[in-house]
């Protein structure tokens, strides 16, 4: 998973400065549009890592989700106990219908660098920076990761999909195969296998890490995001899905069937999934025992050699 890119002023200082930049953004993953608007004369810029997913903005463009963004003098932590908190960097609030992220550093007594209040359904919302943390005079990314994906996965919550910590395979002959695993299970060690057997059959990944999954037209489809592992890999693509595969690093290769009741349970172990929500629990629930009902679901234990994909390749004729 990519790590935090920090932008804050203590560690800018003394660097070339960077006024280039939009008051105007918008990025569209897994078919969700994600807008931002700047006040205050802020100029923003996107993360590198979603250059391929950004969309063309105006002023009179809708995305699905609207963010309002500006600057602050400061910020305060909330008086009432967090919903949920990560244990590192943010905390999830409960306020005026809505809710609150805070994002404070691992500092004693630190105010929050940056707090965004959002809708129940987390479609518009509001982002506040707080100037004593963000150097101004150069473009910022205001959805600088954990608020990118941790507000992708509370709006997938809402009935719109799943995220899943997994890698994501088209093989050549249009197939996408699910390789879910938690981390050090082989995600990004599978993905260079697949990636150096594309170089000369065809085929492409989405992701070695973090996939996302949604109905379309009666099916299940998985879609890249931008929040790739240790391969580094990340496509705005997307593909049906033909097969779920749990990874476990073996000396041989072997597929075994799993029962539907145990896939439920393994997928949802690997889901991102707020749990601080009963809707958004049995929302996710519904829709992973619907996914292994309707796909083929395999313990894949895998020596990590090329062999391994050819078994797949081979299970898959």
């Amino acid at each position: 998973m990519s790590s935090v890119q920090t932008q804050f002023v203590s560690l800018t200082t003394g660097a070339p400065r960077q006024t280039a930049g939009a008051s105007l953004l918008a990025y569209r993953i897994a078919g969700i549009s994600f807008g931002m608007t700047a006040s205050d004369g802020l100029r923003m810029i996107l993360d590198p890592s979603l250059r391929e997913f950004a969309l063309p903005r105006t002023a009179g463009d809708a995305c699905e989700v609207n963010v309002k963004v500006s600057l602050v003098d400061a910020l305060k932590v909330p008086d009432t106990e967090p919903l949920f908190s990560s244990g590192g960097l943010w905390s999830l609030f409960a306020e005026d219908g809505g809710y609150r992220l805070n994002f404070v550093r691992p500092f004693r007594g630190e105010t929050p660098y940056k707090s965004a209040w959002f809708d129940k359904n987390f479609r518009c919302g509001e982002l506040a920076l707080s100037r004593h943390f963000f150097d101004t005079d150069r473009a910022i990314y205001p959805f600088e990761y954990p608020l990118d994906e941790v507000l992708m996965i509370h709006h997938l919550a809402g009935g719109k999909g799943l995220e899943v910590h997994a890698l994501g395979v088209v093989d050549e002959a249009g197939f996408g195969h699910l390789f879910l695993g938690h981390s050090g299970a082989g995600k990004s060690t599978s993905a260079r296998l697949w990636q150096a057997e594309q170089s000369q059959r065809g085929g492409r990944i989405l992701s070695d890490d973090r996939i996302i999954l949604r109905k379309r037209e009666g099916q299940v489809w998985m879609y890249g995001t931008p929040w790739h592992g240790d391969a580094g890999i990340a496509s705005p693509g997307s593909a049906r899905l033909s097969h779920i595969y749990i990874l476990e690093q073996a000396p041989t290769n072997e597929l075994v069937p799993m029962p539907r009741s145990i896939a439920t349970a393994e997928i949802f172990a690997r889901s991102f999934v707020p749990r601080h929500s009963p809707e958004a629990l049995n929302f996710a629930l519904q829709f992973i025992e619907q996914l292994a009902q309707e796909l083929p679901c395999d313990t894949f234990r895998f020596l990590p050699q090329s062999s391994a994909v050819e078994a797949v390749r081979h299970a898959r004729a």
